[in-house]
């Protein structure tokens, strides 16, 4: 791994806020008014996110949920962007305590993977959602309470949570936080997520999304599952030092800073 190269590319092809990423990451200084002046300034008035990220359009869960994770890594948990954002999700839970896409985002015809009244995005949308409200300190919540019972209500005898693989990997995260590393919810979707490892090949962000929730559920860096995705994580940084996400070449950056990020906080380097 060498993170010179991963450092200098994101220096020479990052925006001003993801250069701030790596600045916060690197322990080089604080400035909160550079992320909450990107975030406000793209937040929409109900509280949501746009999108795609992209100014004027609707709100999306799923961009609410990535921006979300940006107030997260940055420290941002007690700012207005932050309790906002999660006004908004609360408000737009659905009965059966679920997230599901905005239906008005068709007219941006979105990806399979993000279809509105999908089971499957439904399944991964609420899984992340719940990820962030635990770290946000709102693991005693109703919001919480109803929506780990969707997804509990949607798992299968081997432990497999219903949709992509996705859902059982953040799904690790949840219950790890919920129930404990060692709950047999979490080593159930662990063994799931260790079979089908070789589907995982759609760039370096599928390695680098699991470690992520690994982290969060507590899961050490000896544990078998963990062990495999640092290594292909490792093993799939190019040589200009950058990892490729599955979303396209205009996330790359991004996807870099989160593989330092993960890497670093298992004492990778």
């Amino acid at each position: 791994m060498n993170v010179e190269k991963a450092i200098g590319f994101v220096q020479e092809s990052g925006t001003e806020l993801e250069k701030y990423r790596l600045s916060y990451l690197l322990g080089k200084g604080r400035d909160d008014e550079v992320p909450l002046g990107y975030l406000r300034g793209l937040q929409n008035g109900d509280g949501g996110f746009p999108y795609s990220s992209e100014k004027g359009k609707l709100s999306s869960v799923n961009s609410t949920s990535v921006n979300l994770g940006l107030v997260i890594e940055l420290g941002l948990a007690e700012s207005d962007v932050c309790r906002k954002t999660l006004e908004y999700l609360v408000s737009v839970q659905g009965e059966d305590g679920s997230w599901d896409e905005n239906h008005a985002i068709n007219q941006y015809n979105p990806p399979f993977w993000n279809t509105p009244g999908d089971l499957k995005t439904k399944m991964w949308l609420t899984a992340g959602v719940l990820n962030f409200l635990i770290q946000l300190g709102y693991r005693e919540s109703e919001a919480v309470r109803k929506a780990a019972q969707f997804l509990l209500r949607n798992r299968d005898e081997e432990g497999k949570f219903y949709g992509f693989l996705h859902s059982t990997w953040i799904s690790v995260g949840v219950f790890g936080q919920l129930e404990g590393a060692d709950s047999e919810i979490v080593k159930k979707a662990l063994r799931v997520i260790e079979r089908n490892m070789d589907r995982m090949e759609d760039g370096a962000s599928d390695f680098i999304w699991c470690l992520e929730c690994f982290y969060a559920a507590g899961i050490g860096k000896n544990d078998p599952v963990v062990k495999r995705c640092i290594e292909r994580a490792v093993e799939l940084q190019r040589q200009d030092g950058a990892w490729t996400s599955a979303d396209g070449e205009k996330h790359t950056v991004s996807t870099t800073i989160s593989a330092l990020r993960v890497l670093k906080v298992y004492k990778v380097w």
